[in-house]
This record gives C-alpha cells, sequence and structure tokens, in this order.
C-alpha cells in the first residue's frame, strides 16, 4: 500500500537539524534531495520539529542571498554564502537534539564539511550521516567518521562500501517514494520509459533498442537534473522517441508509461525510480548491480547481462507478455511492501534514540 500516516513519535528526539551543503524542496533535482524532504516532512507529521539549513540552489538570480520559508511542516533556512555563520545562528536559536547531514553538492569541499562538523563539536550535537551516494562522501568524510554518531544509508550496497572502506557499521534505512508520485491508472500508457538519459545510466543500451529492434514502439526519455548535453552527448532524435524535460510531476509521465527501463552501467546506490513504478503497478526491468539488488530486488526483472543489448531486448518481449507482465506487477507489490513509512520512521526512532 502506498505510503500513508507515519507512525508513533519519535519520543526521545524533539528537535532534529538537517544541515547539508545542498539545496532543498521544492528544487528536487535528484533522488537524493527527494529522499531527504521525503524523510524531514513526514518526521515533521510524526511529531518532531525539523530544520532545515542548506544552500540556495544554483542558477538562481545573483542577488539572491538567503531564502527560508516552511513546506510540509518543515522550516527551511538556504544561503548563498556565510554558512557557517548562519548554522552557528540556528543552532542557538534552535538547540537541536540531533543533526543529520548527507552527501553534499559538488562544489563542497573538505574545509567545508570540516567546518561544520567542528562546529557541532563544539555545540556537543551528535550527528548522524545519511549517505545516499558514495562519492564524495567516503573522500570528505574519511578523517572525520569518528566524529559520526551513527552513520545510516539506503541500500545493502553502500552499506558493504562504508564497512569495507571505514571498517564501520553503517545501518540500512530504505527511503520511501513520495505519494506525489503516485496515480495509478486502470490502462497502461504507450512508452518505454527511460529516466536519466546519460551514459552511465545505460543511454547507449536504450538508443540501440530505439533505432533496431524496437522501432516500432514508443520510448519516452525523462531528463534529470544533469542535461545530457552537458555530457558531450546528443540524444537520438526520432519518431519513436519523445523527450520530457525534468519536472516534478513524475505521476504525470507514469501515466504514460508501460514499463521502465534501468539499464544502468554503473553500480547505482539505490535507485528509487523503481519503487515509484512498482506503485503505481508499472513492471520494472533493470541491470543487476548496486543498489538495485534492493530497490528492484525480487519485484521486478533483474538483468545479469546488463551490457548487452540483446539481453535488454529479450526482457522487454518478455514482458510483452501478458501473463508474465502480470506475475512481474504483483511481485513488485508484494515487494513494496517492505519499504513503508512506518518502518523508516521507527528505525531512525531507534538510530536517535540511542544517541540522546
Amino acid at each position: 500500500m502506498p505510503p500513508g500516516r507515519c507512525g508513533d513519535p519519535v519520543s526521545a528526539v524533539r528537535r532534529l537539524l538537517i544541515a547539508n551543503h545542498r539545496w532543498w524542496y521544492p528544487t528536487l533535482v535528484n533522488g537524493q534531495d527527494v529522499a531527504n524532504h521525503e524523510f524531514a516532512r513526514r518526521l515533521a507529521r510524526s511529531g518532531v520539529e525539523v530544520r532545515v539549513h542548506g544552500m540556495v540552489a544554483p542558477l538562481v538570480d545573483g542577488t539572491t542571498r538567503q531564502r527560508s520559508y516552511f513546506t510540509d511542516g518543515v522550516k527551511v533556512s538556504l544561503v548563498q554564502s556565510d554558512f557557517i555563520r548562519c548554522l552557528s545562528a540556528t543552532i542557538e536559536d534552535f538547540r537541536p537534539d540531533v543533526v543529520m547531514t548527507s552527501s553534499p553538492e559538488g562544489a563542497c569541499g573538505g574545509e567545508d564539511i570540516h567546518r561544520m562538523m567542528s562546529l557541532f563539536d563544539h555545540y556537543g550535537i551528535p550527528v548522524v550521516l545519511y549517505v545516499h551516494t558514495l562519492h564524495p562522501v567516503l573522500s570528505l568524510f574519511r578523517t572525520l567518521k569518528d566524529q559520526l554518531a551513527a552513520v545510516v544509508t539506503n541500500s545493502n550496497y553502500i552499506a558493504e562500501k562504508i564497512t569495507e572502506t571505514w571498517n564501520r557499521r553503517a545501518e540500512v534505512i530504505y527511503p520511501v517514494p513520495s505519494s506525489r508520485t503516485f496515480r495509478v491508472s486502470e490502462q497502461s500508457g504507450p512508452f518505454i520509459t527511460f529516466f536519466n538519459p546519460l551514459p552511465h545510466k545505460g543511454l547507449h543500451i536504450v538508443q540501440e533498442l530505439v533505432s533496431g529492434r524496437f522501432k516500432h514502439r514508443s520510448f519516452l526519455f525523462v531528463e534529470g537534473f544533469m542535461e545530457p548535453e552537458s555530457y558531450g552527448v546528443a540524444l537520438v532524435r526520432s519518431g519513436n522517441v519523445v523527450h520530457a524535460r525534468r519536472s516534478p510531476d513524475v505521476a504525470a509521465v507514469y501515466l504514460m508509461t508501460n514499463m521502465l527501463l534501468i539499464p544502468s552501467q554503473w553500480e547505482e546506490p539505490f535507485g528509487r525510480v523503481a519503487l515509484e513504478a512498482m506503485y503505481n503497478r508499472i513492471p520494472v526491468i533493470a541491470s543487476n548491480t548496486g543498489g538495485l539488488k534492493d530497490s528492484v530486488g525480487s519485484g521486478g526483472l533483474l538483468i545479469d547481462d546488463f551490457t548487452s543489448v540483446d539481453a535488454w531486448a529479450d526482457a522487454i518481449e518478455r514482458m510483452d507478455d501478458p501473463v508474465f507482465r502480470e506475475e512481474i506487477v504483483n511481485a513488485g507489490s508484494r515487494h513494496i511492501e517492505m519499504f513503508s513509512v512506518e518502518q523508516q520512521i521507527a528505525q531512525f526512532k531507534e538510530v536517535f534514540d540511542r544517541l540522546v
């Protein structure tokens, strides 16, 4: 069932500060930012007071120095400069029980992280690191890992990498898709959908499918935060491909989707689009690599030989069998039962309670 109301409130922690060198909702630019906001708003609904201290999104008017607003019960403060000075003022005013930080955006460097962690140490606030992706987190926090009160992450794949690299345990707490992505229809859409058409996401695989065995099928390419042209790649422009710009209304995308392809050629940290598709009863075909083993698991079709175009073509044709398709859709409905709001909040409650 789709995520609903949260369970019991987090009793020990009444005030949580989320401090990241990142932007925040409504600037949803990738899965990590969506996950951070969904966690914050649901925790706020459970009775915890949540504040966010982050960065103003890039590409804004140069005169914009600071933004403060409420969204979904969460107070957000974003700055373009004086990150530490403003963070210190927030701590003095808010007096958080726990601070949570996560993967910084690309422009953040080691000195920025050291200053932030030193400030938390000065105030004696326990810090939880929520790792959504390995790089550059492992390098930026390498010398600071012993200052972290706890490390949580979004997949067993990343947890294993943290153990190998840092020799410390990371607790796996799965992200939960936003209810804004749910708009189930009785009829499936016409498109084979592919999010983030980038080289490491398997762009060449889908391009060969488009121009090869599936010239007669309709494909939907949905851009993410990074435009393909920024990688020096020109997308295939053909009669059977529709290109969609990045939009917060991904529910509309799923209404048009017949099946979802995740042909990642790298080790995905998690792959939340798989869960979104399953909640919308859309079959998922994905590479058997990285965190996709968790997000897709037994709820979709995992491709072992994911570098082979023929393997993907064969999988698509298998999904055209109505009996097999229904089996995969039902498997997805069973799989997403383990990704619930109640479970996520309860796990964070256990982590926070150990620190306070």
